[in-house]
C-alpha cells in the first residue's frame, strides 16, 4: 500500500508534469504566432508583378491565403531547425489558422486548445472552399479538444459534401478504386528488410495468400525451421523470382489469334517468344572498409570480416546494414553484377579545365558531402548540383590564364538551395573538405556537413 507521504510526493510530480505541459503549449502557440507574423512581413501583394526567377511568390494554404516570398519560408525554417518542406508545412498550416481558420486560430492563441491538434485540422483543410473551411473552423471550434482523427476526416467529407458537390461526386467516382501496392526498399532496415503495404483486389488476395502459404510449406518440407511468419515472407521473394516470365497476351479461349499475312511474319511468329520482362536494374552505392570489400568473396572463415560490420547505404537515406546482409543481397541470384571502384581521396584537390565539374569531381564531392550542404537539408548528394562556392568567374582568379573548377570550391546543393543561395542573401564557404559555414540573409550562422548541422546562435 502506497503511504500518504508517497501519494503527495506522486501528485507533486504530476502537478509539475502538467505546469511544463501547460507552459509547452504557450510557448507553441507564441511560436506560430511569430510564424504568421514573419510570413506577412514577407507578402507579396500581387504576383504578377514580382521577380519570379529572384524570389518567386508561393501560395501556402488554402483559397484566400496570400502569397509570400519563397525563400523567406527556407530562412525561417533554418532558423527552427527544419527541413525547406516542414518549413513549408509549417508556415503553410499557419497561414491555414490565421486566415481560415479563425476560430481555431483564437483557441490556439488563448490556450484553449493545443497548437498540434489545430495544425492537424489546418492540413486537412487546405483544399477547401472558403465556405467548406470555414464550416470545419464552426465545428470544430467547439469539440476542438477532444477532436480525434475520425471525426476529423467525417467533418471534412461533410463540408465537401455540403459545399463542393462537384469534388464530392468526383470522390465518390472514384472511391472503389483505391487499390495500390507500395514497396519501401529505398527504406530497409538494419537487417536489410523493407515494408510493404497496399490495398488489392480481393480474389488477388487471396490468390497471394494461398501462393505464399503453399511456398512457406515448400521451405518447411525442405528443412526450413523458420516460423511460418518468416516463411512466408521469404516466399513472397521466392514467388517474384519464380514468375518473371507471363504471357498475358495469349488467350487460350480464342483458338486463333494470329493472322499471318506474309513469310517473315509467320517465321516470327512461329519463332520462340520470350515475354519475360527486363530485370530491374538496381544501382547500390555501399561504403565499406577496403577488408570489407576484399574479404567479401573469400573462403577462409579465418580470413572473414565480422559479419556484423556496419555498411552504409547511399541514396537511401544513410541507413544502416550488416556486412552479412549485404553478402546476402549480391548471391541471392546469379544475375548480379558487382563494380568495385577505387578509394578515391576525399580530401584531395582535383582541378578541370572549364566551369562544369567533371565526372569524377562529381563523384568526390558527392561521396564527400553525402547530402545537399546547405543547413537541415537531408536530400542525397548524388542527384544535386555541384555549385560553385564561390561565383564562376570566366576570366579566373588574378594571375592564372584560364579558368578552372576546383572541388575545394565545389558544394553539393539541391535545385531548391543553389537558387537561394545565388539569388538571393544566402551565402556559405568551405572551411575543410565537407564541412561548410553558411549565414543567412537576416545573419543566422550554421555550420553543416554530410547531413549534419549546427545551429551556431544559441
Amino acid at each position: 500500500m502506497t503511504s500518504g507521504a508517497g501519494i503527495s510526493a506522486a501528485a507533486v510530480v504530476l502537478e509539475r508534469a502538467r505546469g511544463f505541459r501547460r507552459e509547452a503549449d504557450l510557448a507553441e502557440a507564441h511560436l506560430l504566432s511569430e510564424v504568421l507574423a514573419w510570413a506577412e512581413l514577407h507578402v507579396t501583394e500581387d504576383p504578377s508583378d514580382a521577380a519570379v526567377w529572384d524570389d518567386s511568390p508561393v501560395h501556402l494554404g488554402g483559397e484566400g491565403c496570400p502569397w509570400v516570398r519563397e525563400f523567406t519560408v527556407t530562412e525561417i525554417a533554418a532558423a527552427l531547425g527544419l527541413s525547406p518542406a516542414a518549413g513549408r508545412r509549417l508556415v503553410a498550416e499557419v497561414l491555414e489558422l490565421a486566415f481560415r481558420l479563425p476560430r481555431l486560430w483564437e483557441q490556439v492563441q488563448s490556450g484553449r486548445l493545443q497548437a498540434w491538434k489545430a495544425r492537424r485540422v489546418a492540413a486537412r483543410t487546405q483544399g477547401l472552399t472558403v465556405e467548406a473551411a470555414g464550416f470545419v473552423d464552426r465545428q470544430v471550434a467547439d469539440c476542438g479538444r477532444g477532436l480525434g482523427p475520425t471525426r476529423l476526416d467525417r467533418l471534412v467529407e461533410d463540408a465537401i459534401g455540403r459545399y463542393m458537390p462537384a469534388e464530392a461526386e468526383r470522390q465518390a467516382a472514384t472511391a472503389e478504386d483505391r487499390r495500390f501496392l507500395a514497396i519501401h526498399h529505398d527504406q530497409p532496415s538494419f537487417s536489410g528488410t523493407a515494408r510493404i503495404e497496399g490495398e488489392i483486389g480481393i480474389a488477388d488476395a487471396m490468390d497471394i495468400d494461398a501462393a505464399l502459404s503453399h511456398i512457406a510449406e515448400q521451405l518447411k518440407d525442405a528443412g526450413s525451421d523458420l516460423s511460418l511468419d518468416e516463411r512466408r515472407a521469404l516466399a513472397a521473394g521466392e514467388l517474384a523470382r519464380r514468375q518473371f516470365v507471363l504471357d498475358f497476351d495469349h488467350d487460350p479461349a480464342i483458338p486463333d489469334q494470329t493472322t499471318v499475312t506474309s513469310v517473315s511474319e509467320r517465321e516470327q511468329a512461329n519463332s520462340p517468344r520470350s515475354t519475360a520482362p527486363p530485370r530491374r536494374q538496381v544501382v547500390l552505392y555501399a561504403h565499406l572498409s577496403a577488408d570489407a570489400v576484399n574479404a567479401m568473396t573469400t573462403t577462409d572463415p579465418a580470413g572473414a570480416p565480422d559479419p556484423n560490420a556496419v555498411v552504409r547505404l547511399e541514396g537511401y537515406g544513410g541507413q544502416l546494414i550488416t556486412l552479412d546482409t549485404l553478402r546476402d543481397w549480391l548471391t541471392i541470384d546469379g544475375d548480379t553484377r558487382v563494380t568495385i571502384r577505387p578509394v578515391l581521396d576525399l580530401n584531395a584537390r582535383l582541378v578541370s579545365a572549364g566551369r562544369f565539374a567533371s565526372d569524377l569531381q562529381r563523384e568526390q564531392i558527392h561521396l564527400r558531402d553525402r547530402t545537399c550542404a546547405a543547413p537541415y537539408c537531408e536530400r542525397p548528394a548524388r542527384r544535386l548540383d555541384a555549385d560553385h562556392i564561390e561565383a564562376w568567374d570566366d576570366d579566373g582568379p588574378p594571375g592564372q590564364t584560364g579558368a578552372q573548377t576546383n572541388s575545394d570550391n565545389l558544394g553539393s546543393l539541391c535545385r531548391h538551395h543553389h537558387r537561394a543561395k545565388t539569388l538571393t542573401g544566402w551565402t556559405y564557404t568551405q572551411l575543410l573538405p565537407g564541412v561548410f559555414s553558411w549565414r543567412s540573409p537576416t545573419g543566422l550562422r550554421f555550420l553543416t556537413w554530410q547531413g549534419q548541422t549546427i545551429d551556431l546562435n544559441h
